[in-house]
């Protein structure tokens, strides 16, 4: 089920739970007097015959099999609620490691690295490969590139938050320079910027995916939706001139990249 677009109401929530229900007729709503009329943090709760889906006023969805009774049911938005809290409090920049305020600094200023920081604001960081790999997670999680949303991102994150100079790293894309992250079998990942770019043999622009929750690869143009044959059967795609492969990932997902070249 995706995220509700807009304002989240009480009509838009029934509307997508009738549209996810095997029968729309089994819609209900689940009162929850705090949950409902907390109107930061809170939202609405619809049970179906598929399960309880709970919707909060920010945009963020959630469904799970119905517990059955009312206890159950207000236990499970109570979860939801309280872990919404935790995501929507407030943090400020002091609260910040220095890498995480490298990081916020670095995705303001629009910058494709942290080396790219003035040394005076990036005190304390002693390997660039690890704050750029702690940037590009927040990068794809801010909602945009300003301070306000970089927090707001790192308070949902738990999981960014936890890092520090010890971990995984950054590599530099070997289409562009810029910082990418991951390592997909032999395969050199490229950045977050050139994976919106491949195009298969004749030209054409392509993405990959799953065929199934266990995992498959097939390609596709953008511009039909048509599958890619050719993309689906060898991996080939070309970005700015430069063969990559497209494929399945190792744990699902899917990754475009370059194999280094042979010591």
């Amino acid at each position: 089920m995706e995220r509700l677009q807009g304002e989240v109401n009480r009509e838009k929530a029934a509307a997508a739970t009738a549209e996810w229900a095997s029968d729309p007729a089994t819609v209900a709503e689940i009162y929850h007097a705090g949950f409902n009329a907390d109107e930061q943090d809170g939202g609405l709760a619809f049970a179906c015959d598929r399960g309880l889906v709970i919707f909060a006023f920010d945009g963020g969805t959630s469904w799970s099999i119905d517990p059955g009774g009312y206890r159950q049911r207000a236990q499970g938005i109570e979860a939801f609620w309280r872990e919404n809290q935790h995501r929507n409090r407030s943090i400020a920049l002091d609260d910040l490691n220095e890498w995480h305020r490298a990081a916020v600094a670095t995705l303001v200023a629009g910058l494709d690295s942290v080396g790219q920081l003035p040394e005076l604001a990036r005190v304390g960081i002693t390997n660039i490969a690890r704050a750029d790999y702690i940037y590009v997670c927040l990068r794809r999680h801010a909602r945009s590139q300003t301070q306000e949303d970089s927090l707001r991102a790192l308070a949902a994150n738990d999981w960014i938050m936890e890092m520090d100079g010890d971990g995984d790293t950054a590599h530099p894309c070997p289409i562009c320079g810029r910082p990418a992250i991951g390592r997909a079998w032999q395969y050199n990942t490229i950045c977050d910027e050139c994976y919106s770019k491949p195009v298969c043999r004749e030209g054409h622009r392509v993405d990959g995916y799953n065929t199934s929750l266990g995992g498959g690869f097939e390609a596709a143009h953008l511009d039909d939706k048509s599958v890619c044959d050719q993309v689906t059967r060898d991996g080939a795609v070309w970005i700015d001139g430069v063969e990559c492969h497209m494929g399945e990932a190792k744990f699902g997902g899917v990754f475009v990249g370059i194999a280094p070249a042979p010591e």
